[in-house]
């Protein structure tokens, strides 16, 4: 996949033509003892986090960062409060997407195993809508969404959640924070160096 075309193989441009959305998609888990990220302490005073000790008890989160030349790009997630995502989840998720976006769709992700299954290769065969793009194999620098992951665990560091709930609660809050801001979207596909194609022109 070379830098500058969104779209590795296909070129992005004809990913995107007759209205498609080209979106990226990633998962990512959180813990109740969440990220610990260096932070402001009295001189002298070593701040203390006080720890849950549930340190496997976690959430499982997917999101997509969507792109479609000459509109405002846009974000979609989902929350799992326990266990993660299997090769089942893909084709539902896909289908909501295609009804948010309602357009063609291009999906580019990893090559994590459910994405790669022949339950989700099956399905995708079906849907004259949707195109799958596999990113090379240990690329996550090619993915926008690991730094929207960067983004919102740094909204939840430094804290120790008391139960799964108030976890969901907080994910969910750093999350929607960035779906309002889709300047923040723009910024994460530039921190990849990769680039759209810019909008047909008229005739």
């Amino acid at each position: 996949m070379a830098r500058g075309d969104v779209a590795g193989g296909v070129p992005s441009a004809q990913v995107t033509e007759g209205g498609g959305w080209v979106c990226f998609e990633d998962e990512a888990g959180a813990w109740l003892n969440g990220p610990v990220r260096r932070t402001w302490g009295k001189a002298g005073q070593t701040p203390i986090l006080r720890m849950s000790g549930k340190r496997n008890d976690k959430i499982s989160m997917a999101a997509w960062i969507c792109f479609k030349g000459g509109e405002e790009p846009r974000m979609i997630y989902a929350i799992k409060p326990s266990g993660g995502y299997t090769k089942k989840d893909f084709p539902r998720f896909l289908a909501l997407l295609h009804r948010r976006l309602d357009g063609p769709v291009a999906i580019v992700w990893d090559n994590y195993s459910s994405h790669i299954s022949k339950h989700v290769k099956q399905y995708a065969q079906r849907q004259s809508w949707l195109t799958i793009i596999q990113l090379p194999s240990y690329a996550p620098e090619l993915n926008p969404v690991e730094l929207l992951w960067a983004h919102a665990k740094e909204k939840i560091a430094n804290r120790a959640f008391r139960s799964i709930s108030e976890l969901h609660q907080a994910a969910k809050s750093a999350l929607r924070y960035i779906q309002r801001h889709p300047e923040l979207l723009t910024a994460f596909l530039a921190g990849t160096g990769l680039e759209l194609p810019p909008p047909a022109s008229s005739p």
